[in-house]
Order: C-alpha cells, then structure tokens, then sequence
C-alpha cells in the first residue's frame, strides 16, 4: 500500500510531509542562531521587569496615536519631540535597548529567510502568511 493510500488517498500528502519536515527544520535552524538566543535572553530579561513592560507597552500605545494623528493631519510636534525623548529615556534602559535591538535583529533575519523563500515559491511568502481579510 502506498503512503498515500495509508493516509487516505489524498494527492500530495508527500510533498506535504516534506514541505513540513523542512518547516520543522528551517524552525530549528532558526532558533540555533545567535540571533534567536540572543532575542531569547533579552524577550526573558524584559518579561521579568514589569515596569519596563509597562514603560515599553504606553511608548507604543502613544506612538500609534501620534501615527494616527499624523496620517490624518492633526499630529501636534510638540507631542512628536515627547514621543521622540521618551524613546531615547527607554532606550537608556539596558532591558529595553537590548529587547528592542535583538528583537530589530531577529526580525531581520526572518524578513530574508521570508525573501529568499519567496524567491524560492516565485510568490510573496510574507504576503501569503498573512490573516485574510483585515484591513492590515
């Protein structure tokens, strides 16, 4: 009996299990590197401050306001500049200097694994991961 007779019939089931075992193996290459350990320590260290948490969360919380504010015209610079010097006080925090560039540097890494497996497929891998529908 073949393998895809095992598994019900279906056409690709094959392909399938490569296509996963692949995944599976792209997924461990990925957190052996320097970059997934270091984001690792650093995502640690910040979930065990709370109040750099909290710090980090109202920062971005305010940031998409003054965004928003921007895109339909009424950003106020003055809130700009206080948004400005109150990312430069969070970055002085060891924790979330370190949170944030591993995270950037992580991030970075997976943005051209993305690329080349979607010059691998001829589409856009990101795209196609995406949630349907939304309007993000």
């Amino acid at each position: 009996m073949k393998t895809s007779e095992k598994r019900g019939g279906r056409e690709g089931d094959d392909t399938a299990s490569a296509t996963m075992d692949a995944a599976r193996s792209l997924g461990r290459t990925i957190g052996e590197t320097s970059a997934f350990k270091r984001f690792e320590i650093a995502f640690e260290s910040f979930c065990a401050d709370a109040d750099a948490q909290r710090r980090l969360t109202d920062h971005r919380t305010r940031q998409l306001e003054v965004q928003q504010a921007a895109t339909w015209g009424g950003a106020d610079p003055s809130e700009e500049r206080r948004l400005e010097e109150e990312w430069a006080a969070l970055l002085a925090l060891p924790v979330v200097h370190d949170y944030v560039h591993a995270e950037e540097h992580l991030t970075s890494l997976l943005r051209e694994a993305a690329e080349r497996i979607s010059r691998g497929v001829g589409m856009d891998f990101g795209a196609a991961c995406a949630p349907a529908g939304g309007c993000c």
